[in-house]
C-alpha cells in the first residue's frame, strides 16, 4: 500500500514537472523566435518610442537616418536591416530609416544622418536639422558630380563628419565602376594600384572583334547639354578623320540608334567609341567607358581623372591634352595596322570591368558606425564647399537678380572672411547631448 502510494506520488511529481518544463520551453521558444523576427522585420511597429540602447544581433543596433525633403523621394535603400543583410555585410546591426520620428520624435538620437545631394544643393535653413549631438556624424552622399551640382551655402562648411562619393579621397569611396581580376578581388579604382605587369608581353589575338568592323568612332549622347565641349569636340574629330576617308557616327537627339540597337552596332560596327564625360573634375569616370568595354571597342577617354587610377593600362586613349588632328592619325595608324589595334584588348586576359551596384558603401557605413574610433573622433570639414566642388564658387552661385548684397554674401568664396563674425562665431545648430 505505502509502495503504490509512494510510486503515485513520484508520477504526479514527473507529470507536473514535465508540464512545467514543457510551458517554460514553450515560452522561452515564442520569444527567441520573436526577438529574431522583429530583429528584421520591425520597421512599422517600433517606431514609436524605441528605446536607444536597445541589443540586437551583432551587437547595439545602430540608427541611420536618411533625411529627407518633401520635395525629393529618395528610392537607393530599403528601410530597415533589409540592405545590410541582402549585401551580407561584414555586419549587420544597422538600420536605416527615412522616419524622423523613428526613435520617440528626436532624431538626435539616431548615430548618422545622411544626406543626399538632392537635399543639399537647394539649402533651405527650414528644412535641416536644428539641433544635433556631438557624437553623431552628419553624412554626406552624393553620385552627382559637384561641377553639376556645387554647394554654395556657407552652412556646408564644417558641417558634415563624413563623406561618401566617388571622390577617392572620401570617407567611403562609392565608385561608378569597378575593375576585378580572375579571382572576384576589386583592383580598381585605387590611387596605389598595381596593374599586372604580365600584360606589357602578353597578346590578345581574337580576329573576330574586328572581322565586321568597317566604321573609325562612334558616340552615343546621353546628355545634351554640359558644361564641357563635348558637340563641338565631335564635330572637330568627325572633319579630323575625313581626312583619312574614315567616319565617325554621333548617335542622340537627332540620329537614332540602328535597327539592332546602338550596343550591337558599336560592338559589330566601331574600331573606337568616344567617352567624353560630362563632367570634367577629378575622378569622375563614369559607366559611359563601360559601352565601350563591353561591347569590344576602344574607349576614347576625355575627363578629369587620373586614369591610370582606374583603368587598365593600355587599353584605352586618352584624348584629353590631344589636338583632333593627332587623335584623327592615331586612329587611322590602330586601324590599318590590327596588332596595334588589338594590343588595346589584352586587359581581357586578366580583369572584368563592370558597373558597381547601386548603394556601393552601404556596408563600410555600417562597420564605421560599429568602430568606436571613428565614433569618437572630432571629425569634419571645415572647408566643404572647396572639398566638394574645386572651381570658383563666385561664378556658379551668385543668385540671379539679387538686389541685396547681404543675400548673396557667402556665397562667393573671397568674401568668407567678412562673414565669419555673422555665421561662424556662434555654433549654425546648438549641440545637444542625449543619454
Amino acid at each position: 500500500m505505502t509502495y503504490a502510494m509512494r510510486t503515485d506520488t513520484f508520477a504526479k511529481l514527473f507529470f507536473i514537472i514535465s508540464v512545467t518544463g514543457f510551458v517554460m520551453y514553450a515560452i522561452l521558444a515564442f520569444y527567441t523566435f520573436h526577438t529574431a523576427y522583429t530583429t528584421v522585420y520591425d520597421v512599422q511597429e517600433d517606431y514609436q518610442g524605441l528605446p536607444y540602447h536597445n541589443y540586437r544581433h551583432g551587437g547595439e543596433l545602430k540608427y541611420i537616418l536618411i533625411w529627407t525633403d518633401p520635395g525629393v523621394l529618395l528610392t537607393t535603400f530599403e528601410d530597415g536591416q533589409k540592405e545590410f543583410m541582402k549585401r551580407n555585410c561584414p555586419q549587420t546591426n544597422c538600420f536605416l530609416t527615412t522616419i524622423k520620428e523613428y526613435l520617440g520624435g528626436e532624431y538626435t538620437n539616431f548615430d548618422a544622418i545622411i544626406f543626399d545631394i538632392n537635399v543639399l544643393h537647394s539649402w533651405n535653413q527650414s528644412k535641416f536639422p536644428q539641433k544635433r549631438t556631438s557624437r553623431q556624424k552628419y553624412v554626406f552622399y552624393s553620385t552627382i558630380a559637384s561641377d553639376t551640382a556645387p554647394i554654395c551655402a556657407i552652412h556646408a562648411d564644417n558641417y558634415f563628419n563624413w563623406t561618401w562619393t566617388f571622390k577617392l579621397y572620401s570617407d567611403i569611396v562609392a565608385p561608378y565602376i569597378e575593375v576585378k581580376d580572375f579571382n572576384g578581388k576589386v583592383v580598381a579604382p585605387n590611387p596605389n594600384v598595381l596593374w599586372n605587369p604580365l600584360m606589357v608581353n602578353t597578346n590578345y589575338s581574337d580576329p573576330a572583334i574586328i572581322a565586321n568592323k568597317t566604321k573609325a568612332v562612334a558616340w552615343i549622347i546621353n546628355k545634351e547639354i554640359t558644361r564641357v565641349p563635348r558637340k563641338i569636340f565631335a564635330t572637330e574629330l568627325q572633319n579630323a578623320l575625313k581626312e583619312f576617308s574614315l567616319k565617325m557616327d554621333i548617335y542622340g537627339h537627332r540620329r537614332a540608334c540602328p535597327k539592332e540597337d546602338c550596343m550591337k552596332a558599336i560592338e559589330k560596327d566601331y574600331y573606337f567609341y568616344l567617352a567624353y564625360e560630362d563632367s570634367v573634375e577629378e575622378d569622375y569616370v563614369t559607366e559611359e567607358v563601360l559601352k565601350a568595354y563591353q561591347h569590344n571597342t576602344v574607349p576614347i577617354v576625355i575627363g578629369g581623372a587620373d586614369y591610370t587610377q582606374f583603368l587598365p593600362f593600355g587599353s584605352y586613349v586618352n584624348a584629353r591634352f590631344m589636338s583632333v588632328e593627332k587623335l584623327a592619325a592615331f586612329i587611322n595608324y590602330a586601324i590599318k595596322n590590327p596588332e596595334i589595334y588589338l594590343k588595346y584588348f589584352r586587359w581581357k586576359n586578366f580583369y572584368t570591368i563592370g558597373k558597381t551596384p547601386a548603394g556601393y558603401g552601404i556596408c563600410e557605413l555600417c562597420q564605421m558606425l560599429n568602430d568606436d574610433d571613428k565614433m569618437n573622433a572630432n571629425s569634419g570639414y571645415e572647408h566643404f564647399r572647396h572639398w566638394w566642388y574645386s572651381g570658383q564658387l563666385s561664378a556658379r552661385c551668385l543668385p540671379r537678380g539679387a538686389k541685396d548684397a547681404r543675400y548673396f554674401v557667402s556665397y562667393i568664396n573671397s568674401t568668407r572672411k567678412h562673414v565669419k563674425q555673422r555665421y561662424l562665431e556662434r555654433p549654425l545648430y546648438p549641440i545637444v547631448e542625449t543619454k
